[in-house]
């Protein structure tokens, strides 16, 4: 169904491990800025996957066994990203927080 796609995609953008939303936060805040965020992050999709839903910590296992190794390099890890990138990942980081959050 579509919720079903919906919350695919929100936990897509999570940022966390090599998701899409971990290459964003690593784009954004660096290697050690995105490790840390990683790290919050799981823990509360771990702890969001045990009070509701078992998909949910079904995406938590899964990503810390099969994509908790280090991320491929960038070409440019140098150059900071333009405001327009910065505010579009916030943007898409609300919307996974709408998202995921109620169910």
């Amino acid at each position: 169904t579509g919720l079903n796609g919906m919350v695919v995609n929100a936990l897509a953008m999570a940022p966390y491990g090599r998701s899409d939303g971990g290459r964003t936060s690593t784009a954004l805040f660096g290697r050690s800025g995105a490790q840390g965020i990683s790290f919050f992050t799981s823990i509360m999709i771990l702890f969001l996957g045990l009070i509701s839903n078992d998909a949910i910590l079904f995406y938590f296992l899964f990503v810390t066994f099969f994509q908790g190794e280090q991320e491929i390099p960038c070409r440019d890890e140098v150059a900071e990203p333009d405001n327009t990138t910065a505010f579009l990942a916030g943007i898409s980081w609300f919307l996974m927080l709408l998202i995921l959050l109620p169910s």
